[in-house]
């Protein structure tokens, strides 16, 4: 039945995401042959005779990637807002009723849209992330540069693919947390009667502020070099990188008492206190 649900709610806004995935494609490849096109050798050699046509180059790249810009924002701030309301339409909406009569536990229904949302995120996520391979895969070769020569200069970074797998796993975490945390105040909002989403913003912002100020003293507690010492250049690389890791694992471990801790919240709201949304004709 898990797997149901979480079909269900993956497909129900796949189109939209389909959408919008396709126009940021779409545009990180008119930005790389523009980019390509404009910065080739020869071009930039009449450009020198030109300055006003510089300026004109200038201006034309800096709208594309201001374009560029607003649209993966468009696809973050649209995934954020799908994750809201179909958490708060299917779980405390009108559509709570069918849900709740479901033969599912109060787990596989948040899990379930836990995971899709997850998911999609990571998606977002991905094709950002293309859109620049996108963008420089098809301007070096223009420009008359290797996209090979790009990713021997990256893989020459010492430790590369260990600090990815590193920050990688947190990412993910965050990445949890974020979701829990929409969730935990639609959660908390749900609980009055009346001006519930004033209510969910409200308490969001209370929560979002508590957690602003643990994540900047907690690792001043733990971290023995302490966050406000200013850095000592006599540090030794090792010492540096020691300091990067306590770091590390200081956010670890914050991010899954968050995760945890949101997640264990909204089960017993919604196993003890659901309030659902009232059904008017």
């Amino acid at each position: 039945m898990f797997g149901k649900l979480f079909k269900y709610d993956f497909k129900s806004n796949y189109k939209w995401y389909c959408i919008t995935f396709a126009i940021l494609l779409t545009l990180s490849i008119l930005m790389g042959f523009i980019t390509g096109s404009s910065l080739r050798p020869e071009v930039m050699e009449r450009y020198s005779d030109y300055p006003m046509a510089t300026s004109g180059v200038i201006v034309t790249l800096y709208l594309l990637f201001l374009l560029l810009f607003s649209a993966s924002c468009a696809v973050f701030l649209s995934n954020t807002i799908i994750i809201i309301r179909r958490f708060y339409k299917n779980v405390f909406g009108r559509e709570g009723y069918l849900t709740w009569t479901l033969p599912v536990t109060p787990h596989q229904i948040l899990l379930s849209k836990l995971l899709s949302a997850f998911v999609w995120t990571l998606l977002c996520m991905l094709t950002m992330f293309i859109s620049g391979l996108v963008i420089f895969g098809i301007a070096l070769p223009i420009t008359g540069y290797s996209f090979n020569d790009f990713f021997k200069y990256i893989g020459e970074i010492p430790n590369l693919w260990l600090w990815i797998v590193k920050y990688g796993f947190l990412n993910l975490l965050q990445i949890l947390s974020g979701i829990l945390f929409f969730y935990l105040a639609i959660s908390v909002g749900q609980l009055f009667k009346k001006n519930r989403i004033m209510m969910a913003v409200l308490f969001g912002f209370l929560i979002w502020s508590v957690l602003a100020v643990l994540s900047i003293f907690l690792p001043s507690l733990f971290n023995p070099y302490g966050l406000f010492v200013p850095y000592d250049y006599s540090y030794s690389a090792t010492d540096f990188e020691m300091m990067l890791d306590l770091s590390l694992i200081i956010q670890i471990v914050f991010e899954l008492v968050k995760v945890f801790g949101f997640y264990f919240t909204i089960y017993f709201i919604v196993k003890k206190k659901l309030n659902l949304q009232w059904l008017t004709r």
